[in-house]
């Protein structure tokens, strides 16, 4: 009985019988679109299934590499024919706003701070990231650039503590 179960249940794992593959396909209710599961970790929350995700993570990529410009003429592309969702569109804008935020836009209060470093003024925090992923801490600490980032990120936070 025992070698009669094992045998089962190795000809269902063998099968392909486990539904627990990243790549499954599951068919949208009321609509005749296929989605891939494949795609779930990609933000692509408020996006239409029809062609929408492979935009959407286009667009994040774009944005992750720093080129802007196209990321934003893709969003309005996209958000036109109805590809991505307008609180979508709105998030990669907002998105794009934050990392080409230079430091020298921050509030004067904030630019007060201890060991403020005035030598990234004229960064954005696209470039901060870039430098702190590179371990470039040729103008400034690691420190330094850790606190940049948090002014840049969280500035209205900040603003409450001082």
């Amino acid at each position: 009985m025992k070698a009669y179960l094992f045998l089962l249940v190795g000809a269902i794992l063998l099968s392909g019988g486990c539904s627990h593959q990243n790549n499954a396909v599951r068919q949208e209710p009321d609509t005749g679109w296929v989605a891939d599961t494949a795609d779930a970790d990609v933000p692509g929350e408020g996006v239409r299934l029809k062609g929408g995700n492979s935009v959407s993570a286009r667009i994040w990529v774009l944005i992750n590499n720093g080129q802007f410009a196209e990321a934003e003429a893709l969003i309005a592309e996209a958000k036109a024919s109805g590809l991505i969702a307008a609180p979508m569109a709105t998030r990669m804008m907002d998105r794009i706003t934050l990392l080409n935020m230079k430091l020298g836009q921050i509030p004067a209060t904030l630019q007060r701070a201890p060991d403020f470093p005035t030598q990234l003024k004229d960064y954005t925090l696209f470039e901060i990231i870039k430098m702190q992923k590179q371990n470039d801490f040729s103008l400034a600490t690691k420190l330094q650039l850790k606190m940049v980032k948090k002014l840049l990120e969280q500035p209205e936070r900040l603003m409450g503590k001082l």
